[in-house]
């Protein structure tokens, strides 16, 4: 019997898709200053504004978006940066263009020679504005990101950020029909604040260098903007900071994409239980929670893929919002995926599982009612789930290249290719547990399933070197007699609910049985306790 054995190295992989919202961009004739909460899938300017012919010019407000304002000069001090600028682009004049991309999170300035409207599927971005600081004329131009359908006014969205109070009731909005350059008109309400717009950029004056999103600014893994859990990847997170200068509460929800084709991967989130005092992994729903000014929370997410389909994408959406006045909102797009099985990236449950088993109980010889021992044995097991889902039980498994193997001496089930270069702490590794016996290294199971019952059954040979009843140097034991062993994993409680339930940890548990017979004299003797097992190498293959 030959089965090849791999080692799995895991590697996180960017999203190529990821949850999509719908959004619609509502152009009127002459200049309109629009906030984009999403990049489309096709960014290219003129693949985007292929079917609005109406759109003649497009500007870009740019500052080393959501990057440094200052910079270190030589003697260390710091200098403020360049002024804000614009990437432009002009239909037909692409090859002068500045503007490569249409990207989620910034802010637009359209020119349209008539009213058009376009509804697009794009993936969400967290909002970037570099606010700058001027003695005259407008230094920022800023998006307001709030659900649709509903409006704010820019004190509420506005006053916790780098703005003076007379600059909240004074944005300016874009406009006019110059299709060289838009025209600036100062928004007065009757009364109070003028009220914005979701969806739409406002000028204004500032008097400070800052980079400031809104009251919530969102961080994922390496600034990525997404929540990409690749075919190795089944942890990721993510932060919430409380931006602004009062205490907020903060809803953070989970939900489907918007585009109906994408189906959203199970998610679960590591935050503390209901009314206890501990945190555990759960359902990632809809989570509220308080922030100071100042203060951040992180998140801890893991995807349970045991039920993926390999090759597919998967893809969600997780919503940030704002409860405390602003309704500003962020939206991080999720992605999962599972590549096609392969000796080196086994889907869970697939791999190599080692653990613990404890027995605490043991038959009466008299009546076969269980009972407490006087104490606890613990004992070491190891299993594969292979490439087909089925399990084997192994007493040794050595991580190496074949040449590492044959000179470390190991007789265990376990070679590396020749060929594969094996990670540092994976090289000549030696793995041993306690069952089977030495003359079964790898026992295929009887019956069951991995995550229902198990049952492995083997039998110990009355000369062989470890059964427990000879002893070589004895002339009256030099054989003992055979002993049969059933050794059974149910994953269920004592309740006899089942424990098979997917964790971030990737650890099981469940009751263990081991039953002996054909001890002279006895009948059979049934030990009985618990297991735990851990997946410690996502392979599906061995080689004997």
């Amino acid at each position: 019997m030959k089965r090849t054995f791999l080692i799995f190295l895991v590697l996180a992989v960017p999203a190529v898709f990821a949850g999509h919202v719908s959004e619609t961009l509502a152009l009127s004739n002459g200049w309109n200053a629009v906030y984009l909460e999403s990049t489309p899938d096709a960014p290219d300017p003129a693949t985007f504004f292929a079917d609005l012919p109406q759109v003649e010019r497009v500007g870009c407000y740019e500052s080393s978006v959501y990057g440094a304002t200052e910079q270190i000069a030589s003697d260390g001090t710091t200098i403020a940066q360049k002024p804000v600028s614009f990437y432009v682009w002009v239909r037909g004049e692409e090859d002068r263009s500045t503007l490569q991309r249409i990207m989620g999170g910034r802010c637009y300035l359209i020119y349209s020679a008539a009213s058009a409207t376009k509804t697009f599927y794009g993936v969400p971005a967290c909002p970037r504005v570099s606010w700058q600081a001027s003695e005259s004329g407008f230094a920022t131009i800023a998006g307001v990101s709030i659900p649709a359908g509903e409006t704010v006014t820019a004190g509420a969205y506005f006053r916790e950020g780098p703005l003076p109070s007379e600059s909240l009731k004074n944005p300016y909005e874009a406009g006019g029909t110059n299709a060289v350059a838009p025209e600036y008109t100062k928004l007065m309400a009757f009364r109070g604040t003028p009220t914005l717009q979701g969806g739409h950029a406002y000028a204004f004056e500032g008097n400070a260098v800052a980079d400031w999103p809104g009251v919530l600014k969102v961080s994922t893994a390496m600034l990525s903007g997404t929540l990409a859990f690749g075919s190795g990847t089944s942890l990721q997170s993510f932060s919430v900071a409380n931006a602004g200068t009062t205490n907020r509460t903060i809803r953070v929800a989970y939900g489907p994409s918007e585009l109906s084709s994408e189906e959203k991967p199970p998610l679960q989130v590591f935050i503390p239980r209901v009314g206890t005092n501990e945190c555990g992994w759960t359902s990632f729903g809809t989570h509220d929670f308080d922030l100071a000014a100042g203060e951040s929370r992180t998140l801890a997410l893991a995807v349970d893929k045991s039920g993926f389909t390999a090759d597919r994408t998967f893809a969600g959406l997780v919503t940030v919002s704002d409860l405390s006045g602003t309704k500003m909102r962020v939206r991080v797009p999720v992605t999962a995926k599972l590549d096609a099985d392969s000796p080196y990236s086994a889907a869970y449950p697939k791999g190599l599982w080692y653990g613990n088993i404890e027995l605490s109980q043991v038959d009466r010889l008299s009546d076969g009612a269980p009972v407490t021992a006087g104490g606890k044995m613990k004992m070491k097991a190891l299993l594969l789930v292979d490439n087909v889902g089925a399990a084997h039980l192994l007493q040794r498994v050595a991580v190496g290249t074949a040449k590492e193997v044959a000179e470390d001496g190991s007789r265990a089930v376990k070679l590396w290719p020749e060929t594969t270069d094996v990670p540092a702490e994976c090289s000549a590794r030696r793995i041993s547990a306690v069952f089977p016996d030495v003359a079964h290294r790898s026992l295929d199971a009887t019956s069951g399933a991995f995550g229902n019952l198990l049952q492995f059954d083997w039998t110990v040979a009355a000369d062989a070197r470890d059964n427990p009843f000879r002893h070589a140097w004895h002339p009256d034991h030099g054989a003992g007699f055979a002993v049969t062993n059933r050794l059974t994993l149910a994953w269920h409680a004592e309740s006899g609910d089942s424990t098979w339930e997917y964790s971030p940890d990737e650890v099981t548990y469940g009751i263990c049985t081991w039953t002996l017979g054909g001890l002279s004299g006895t009948g059979e003797v049934t030990m009985r306790g618990t297991f735990a097992l851990k997946r410690i190498l996502a392979v599906s293959q061995i080689e004997e």
